[in-house]
């Protein structure tokens, strides 16, 4: 059982100056259950899961000169029960083959933010929704992998559907602040492969990576139907090396590649894809001293975190950035008696 309790006060100014406090209440409930078979290279596994979601108690109070009285509206009460059924079934043949399908469904509840509290960046305003539901999501994933000395590699199609998703849908593009809604959308799908390897060439070396690619869109919905979903890349791809010898130390890189993507559900605001290298080496000098060095976005890549609209009308959007190259040195030194394990 997960219970939650809110309360928030908040002072708003202007030509609409207020007061108000708000307390929330959610609880969820739960029981699940699991077994596994196996058998002569069989696996089969299958769980079950059953939620009870409550908000309620909640109450909204304004202050109107010396006293709390209820705001005209009130928090929503209600309750929800979900029945989450997992499968999955594994096959290993020709000694270094295997294969794999699974199943599933699942659910996330609205948060007392998305609720209740509205936020603003920039010149966009987000109101919240008191009569959002829970979102329903349902998936399956299939794939192969194989297993060597040398390492191993798994290629995998997935496909996840999720109904009624939580998201902030622009109602007035042209007002300012651009006002947008928390709304339960329609229904969204994200499917496509991913292949993920692990290599280990040497003793001292270990090298592993990924790619993905992945077309999430809206595909049902009286708004942004076939938008892509906000900051979703549809090509990423990662890279970890690893090298460690006794004489020269530990050596890190890790390069993350990742495709154009949208900041907002109406696909007006484009992020450009981006590559990225850090890198971190340390060395042991004896016992008691041990030097570091790290360094991220080593070639002081231009990487596009977000992109807000301009507080004046008819002004390009404000585009905020990662951060740029960055050095950090570190020295450790130890005291004291040190004991051999």
């Amino acid at each position: 059982m997960r219970d939650i309790r809110v309360w928030d006060g908040e002072q708003s100014f202007g030509s609409k100056a207020s007061i108000t406090n708000l307390r929330d209440h959610q609880r969820d409930s739960a029981a699940y259950a699991e077994t596994m078979w196996v058998r002569k290279g069989w696996i089969f596994a299958a769980g079950a899961r059953m939620d009870w979601f409550q908000n309620y108690d909640g109450r909204q109070l304004l202050l109107v000169g010396t006293e709390w009285t209820p705001s005209s509206s009130q928090p929503s009460q209600f309750d929800q029960r979900f029945f989450d059924p997992r499968v999955g079934l594994s096959k290993r043949f020709l000694t270094h083959w295997s294969l794999s399908a699974s199943g599933f469904r699942a659910f996330r509840e609205p948060t007392p933010n998305e609720l209740y509290r509205s936020t603003q960046v920039g010149n966009a305003l987000t109101t919240p929704n008191g009569s959002l539901l829970s979102e329903r999501a349902t998936g399956g994933e299939t794939g192969v992998t194989s297993e060597h000395a040398w390492g191993s590699v798994r290629a995998s199609y997935f496909f996840t559907q999720v109904n009624r998703p939580i998201t902030a849908v622009t109602i007035n593009s042209l007002s300012s602040p651009i006002l947008l809604k928390r709304e339960n959308l329609g229904q969204i799908e994200s499917r496509g492969v991913s292949v993920d390897s692990s290599v280990t060439p040497c003793r001292w070396l270990a090298i592993d990576g990924g790619y993905q690619y992945a077309r999430a869109t809206v595909t049902q919905g009286s708004q942004d139907l076939g938008n892509w979903i906000p900051e979703v890349a549809r090509n990423l791809a990662t890279t970890n090396l690893h090298a460690q010898r006794r004489a020269l130390g530990d050596l890190n890189l890790q390069a993350r590649w990742s495709g154009r993507q949208f900041d907002d559900d109406a696909n007006a605001y484009l992020l450009h894809g981006y590559f990225r290298l850090d890198a971190f080496v340390s060395h042991d000098f004896g016992k008691r001293v041990q030097f570091s060095a790290a360094g991220e976005n080593l070639l002081n890549r231009q990487i596009e975190i977000s992109k807000t609209p301009a507080t004046t009308p008819g002004l390009p959007p404000t585009t905020t950035l990662g951060m740029p190259r960055a050095l950090r040195l570190g020295l450790v030194a130890r005291i004291g008696r040190i004991v051999d394990r």
